[in-house]
């Protein structure tokens, strides 16, 4: 299943506030945590801890 997922990072790497916001598309399996999945992806994508990391909406 693709879903679209809108997302928020509120500190980069470095730990400095910023406000970025964004959409991707991920393919995630049923009985999958999309959310935690999404977010640590999203994490390693940017190098940042997870906690900056916030999910706004998930469309299916």
């Amino acid at each position: 299943m693709n879903v679209k997922v809108h997302y928020r990072i509120t500190q980069d790497r470095a730990g400095i506030p910023q406000d970025y916001a964004g959409a991707r598309r991920f393919v995630a399996n049923e009985g999958q945590a999309i959310e935690d999945m999404v977010k640590t992806e999203l994490a390693a994508d940017y190098q940042i801890p997870v906690s900056p990391v916030e999910i706004c909406r998930i469309e299916h």
